[in-house]
């Protein structure tokens, strides 16, 4: 069994480059076309999308995702992100996320292949930046995980739940306790992919093995620095360096193939040539006029 997850398309609908420097309508197409275009041997059974489809959760956007999304050889499923739209995701996306009836208006449902079982949460806060875990879906997650306790399964978010290093994306995770208590009652038989970094990170957490997906749209820049580190130059301080984790690269795409080989998940990061020229590193900031 094979899956292959994207995350963070930020697609805008209106033409212009986000941050004044990313063409994310033509990462996406690109990338999308790379996927459709896999040999029969290299599909997956089914492709993830980890979270931020449309920047500023515009239905024109999304829009524009879905007919990407129709592309691809295979079914895509989705979870949100915190530029997201929970309800546009109910309304535009049933087929892309098939919201189990008992915990909607959370974008939370469950995908029982074999021999690897998908759970998608949904981590999203509306209004927020950072994630977290909301009691309803804590417990949803929790009785889905108890139905098949010996099953190898992906449970599939946007947010991390634990600190990257990145200071500017450390903001925090909401209900942090209840998901390490969650994870270590079952972490013998799921490991956590999600997206929201920019940057793939793979890590261990309250015993379960995390994966971060790399992006489709803007690379992080991959810096550990505090605002106050003394490495910080007078000229970054003036233009309101947060700490790292919040500049960006025009770099190619790059995706995770989940491959189940051997009673274990394996994990390959693979690069999606798109032509991106590397230039960088650029703020994450939006500029007058931009939203």
């Amino acid at each position: 069994m094979r899956i292959i997850q994207i995350s963070e398309f930020h697609l805008r609908s209106d033409g212009k480059l986000s941050f004044q420097k990313c063409d994310t309508r033509a990462f996406v197409a690109k990338t999308i076309d790379w996927l459709r275009d896999l040999e029969p041997y290299d599909l997956p059974d089914y492709f993830v999308v980890s979270g931020d489809l449309a920047e500023g959760g515009t239905r024109e956007g999304l829009a524009m995702v879905r007919e990407e999304l129709a592309r691809l050889p295979r079914p895509a499923y989705v979870v949100p992100g915190n530029h997201d739209d929970r309800n546009l995701y109910l309304e535009m996306l049933p087929d892309n996320a098939p919201v189990a009836s008992d915990i909607a208006p959370y974008i939370c449902y469950t995908v029982e292949s074999q021999p690897v079982r998908s759970i998608f949460i949904d981590t999203s806060l509306p209004g927020k930046h950072w994630g977290g875990l909301a009691d309803p879906v804590a417990d949803w997650l929790e009785a889905q995980l108890d139905k098949h306790p010996k099953t190898p399964t992906i449970v599939f978010g946007h947010h991390p739940p634990f600190e990257s290093g990145l200071p500017a994306m450390d903001e925090g995770f909401e209900n942090r306790d209840r998901m390490a208590q969650i994870f270590e009652k079952h972490k013998d038989h799921i490991i956590y992919c999600c997206g929201h970094l920019h940057t793939p990170l793979i890590t261990t957490w309250h015993g379960v093995s995390c994966r971060v997906s790399p992006a489709v749209c803007m690379q992080m820049e991959v810096d550990f620095r505090t605002p106050d580190s003394p490495d910080v130059t007078t000229k970054e301080r003036e233009a309101g360096f947060k700490g790292g984790g919040d500049r960006f690269y025009l770099a190619n795409p790059a995706c995770y193939i989940h491959n189940f080989v051997d009673g274990q998940v394996n994990t390959h990061y693979v690069p999606i040539p798109v032509g991106a020229d590397y230039s960088g590193p650029w703020p994450f900031k939006y500029y007058e006029g931009e939203h």
